[in-house]
């Protein structure tokens, strides 16, 4: 899974080769489709799995989903005839295919669940 997850990172923020350490650019897309950068998550890989390192700014204070998807663009998209913002970026990234929402801690579920950002 761990192998997966990694390229999976790697094809995702168009990495042209292997990095221990990659940077990648945040945005924040409105309803409309609109991009705002919000800063950067650094990922690093460790000998537990891979660490996110979240330097984000301009987002209003509370608890924050953060999920990894399947497709690496936010792009708008139609669903039921309506474009829906950043609706490319697919379901919740789920290489072993489980179609559980089990949150970062449970081996059962899929990847793309971390934990929320405070």
């Amino acid at each position: 899974m761990k192998r997966k997850l990694i390229a999976f990172v790697i094809l995702a923020t168009s990495s042209c080769g292997y990095a221990a350490t990659k940077d990648v650019t945040m945005n924040l897309v409105d309803s409309d489709g609109k991009e705002r950068n919000i800063g950067k998550i650094t990922i690093q890989k460790t000998p537990y799995g891979l660490l996110f390192t979240p330097d984000l700014h301009s987002l209003p204070a509370g608890i924050h989903g953060f999920h990894v998807h399947e497709n690496a663009s936010c792009a708008p998209a139609l669903k039921d005839g309506k474009t829906v913002a950043a609706l490319s970026a697919g379901g919740h990234f789920d290489p072993e295919k489980t179609g559980k929402h089990l949150g970062p801690w449970s081996p059962d579920g899929h990847l793309g669940d971390l934990p929320a950002l405070y």
